[in-house]
């Protein structure tokens, strides 16, 4: 596997989270006003990457409103693609705001794609020898990477170096424009060759080289000997002109001009006070709870939990900035006497609520990060085991944990 240098530019493709985010978590996700599910999803993946690889250098980039330059240079451009759902598009202006209330760079390039900005940053700090990882789950950045230059798919957490885009696509990435140009893009209406597919693709850039080679040396291609060789250069000939406009089209920009450099794009504290503001405005309890404790989110479990007891499971959250809870009775579990004498305790007890905590809401990618028990209302306790922020209290092992509550869990007769 890919290894990633540490203390990385990290450049995150804030587009192709946006729709990832849209499109994977539930759409029922509101505030009651706007929906806010992209927003969600978008800022749940930042946290995951920043968790992930600590680094002080990063950049969120998103597309900017408009058209770009391949529009210039093809009106049919991107012709396919549906418009933004309004539901998406209003949640881009909150999630920009989250974005610089965390502290963190983000830019909108009028004229370019996201794809420009972030290629023409990579290249400059691949060139000044400093680490790059870019998170993005679009196959045609792999024509970036180099031996400083690394991709990760933050939704399959899969890492590809220069080795990795030759075992994916079977070719290095000196040769992805080629490929992508050969193949066209429905998605992005690019027109390509006709009858070239992805192993065609490859079997030409394998068997002679880039565009530039196929074209001179077209008497070449039949004797390759995949089916359909005889033909294909009667193909390219006939669509030589698309082919060199598909290869521009898919070429990513080095030479965007920005007005911020490679290595001054350094993440800054956060705001916590817009924070908390923007977080309680999206009603994303969980993560302003962390906020108003100090990073731990053990007050919204707790309460979660000792809710449960009082047999009033479909209540609505309560705003906790507005009403006076009672906190004297809950705990935080840190210790094994601690969460012994907790066990024993729901032993006894003839009624108890349980509730998990995770960092998603996603359950194909949701990690558990701790538990919540009550045996009775305001009678609670948080037992975090996978919380991981800057001064986390040691906590318990999750397996260990989870051993000591299984026969609880199990018991039929509880």
């Amino acid at each position: 596997m890919a290894q990633i240098p540490d203390n990385p530019l990290i450049l995150i493709d804030g587009s192709s989270y946006l729709y990832r985010a849209f499109h994977a978590y539930p759409e029922t996700m509101s505030n009651g006003e706007i929906p806010t599910n992209a927003v969600y999803g978008v800022v749940n993946m930042l946290r995951s990457m920043m968790r992930q690889f600590a680094s002080d250098r990063i950049a969120v980039v998103f597309d900017a409103k408009g058209k770009t330059f391949r529009d210039d240079m093809y009106p049919e451009y991107k012709a396919n693609r549906p418009p933004m759902p309004d539901d998406l598009r209003c949640q881009i202006e909150p999630l920009h705001n989250v974005i610089r209330a965390m502290g963190l760079p983000l830019i909108c390039v009028p004229g370019v794609e996201a794809d420009d900005v972030i290629g023409t940053l990579a290249h400059e700090a691949s060139k000044a020898g400093m680490p790059v990882l870019i998170s993005t789950g679009d196959k045609d950045m792999a024509q970036l990477v180099d031996d400083n230059v690394t991709l990760i798919n933050t939704m399959t957490n899969v890492v590809m170096d220069r080795e990795g885009v030759v075992e994916k696509f079977g070719i290095p990435p000196e040769l992805i424009i080629d490929y992508l140009a050969l193949m066209g893009d429905k998605v992005d209406n690019i027109p390509g060759v006709p009858g070239v597919g992805d192993k065609t693709a490859t079997a030409l850039l394998q068997g002679i080289g880039g565009i530039k080679d196929l074209y001179d040396r077209l008497d070449d291609i039949a004797p390759l000997g995949f089916r359909g060789s005889k033909t294909m250069a009667k193909k390219l000939t006939e669509n030589k002109e698309n082919a060199l406009l598909s290869y521009d089209l898919a070429t990513i920009k080095l030479d965007v001009e920005l007005d911020c450099t490679h290595d001054s794009l350094v993440k800054e504290k956060p705001n916590v006070d817009e924070l908390t503001k923007l977080y309680g405005q999206l009603m994303f309890k969980s993560w302003l709870n962390e906020l108003l404790e100090g990073g731990t989110g053990e007050v919204q479990a707790v309460e979660s939990a000792a809710k449960r007891t009082s047999g009033n499971d479909d209540a609505p959250s309560m705003d906790t900035s507005a009403v006076k809870i009672d906190r004297s009775q809950y705990e935080t579990i840190l210790t094994e006497e601690s969460f012994n004498a907790w066990l024993e305790k729901l032993k006894s007890a003839e009624v108890i609520a349980f509730d998990t905590e995770t960092d998603s809401l996603d359950y194909m990618v949701a990690n558990l990060i701790g538990l919540s028990f009550a045996t009775e209302e305001g009678v609670a306790a948080y037992l975090p085991v996978a919380h991981d922020y800057m001064g986390a209290p040691e906590q318990l092992d999750r397996a260990w944990v989870l051993e000591q509550l299984k026969p609880l869990l199990e018991d039929e007769t509880f």
